[in-house]
């Protein structure tokens, strides 16, 4: 169990305001912070639609390729190295997985998903080019960040107006 430590809320704040306070990471995380919420607005839009296996596909390939990035544009320690492999690696064996569908659709497409996707995709970029220190309260922070992160999208979900819903087609 996490405790909510002023120490991890101040460290789990960090994953927010990082893009603003370090501009020169914007180029990894924009992408991911654009993806995440286009994606996150339109699944809220349209209800009706459910992910497919050629998104889950894409969304998979996006953890592969920011960590290819990450590989090719960071100072890594060694810790962040193993973070970065991992992240390759992961995202290579989700791609595998949902381009054979060698897993049932319900396990896919919540694991592709843009939500969990983009998120930890975000999350890692912030460990890797931010100075924080690769520690137990870091990685509790990045937790607490993707709980975060993903109860305030369901919440902008659901105050979102169903444009397939039957009232709004006319």
């Amino acid at each position: 169990m996490i405790e909510l430590s002023p120490e991890l809320i101040e460290r789990t704040l960090i994953f927010f305001r990082e893009p603003v306070d370090n501009p020169e990471i914007l180029p990894n995380v924009l992408p991911l912070i654009m993806g995440l919420v286009i994606m996150e607005l339109y699944f809220g839009k349209h209800k009706e639609e459910s992910l497919g296996w050629n998104t889950a596909v894409g969304n998979g390939v996006l953890w592969t390729s920011t960590g290819i990035s990450l590989y090719l544009t960071a100072e890594l320690t060694q810790m962040q190295l193993y973070l970065v492999y991992g992240l390759i690696a992961i995202g290579g064996l989700v791609v595998y997985l949902d381009f054979f569908h060698k897993w049932p659709s319900t396990v896919a497409f919540m694991i592709s998903s843009a939500a969990v996707i983009y998120s930890v995709a975000y999350i890692l970029v912030i460990i890797v080019k931010s100075p924080m220190p690769m520690e137990p309260l870091t990685y509790q922070a990045a937790a607490l960040a993707f709980i975060a992160i993903n109860v305030g999208f369901m919440f902008i979900k659901a105050l979102e107006k169903d444009a397939d819903s039957f009232s709004s087609r006319f």
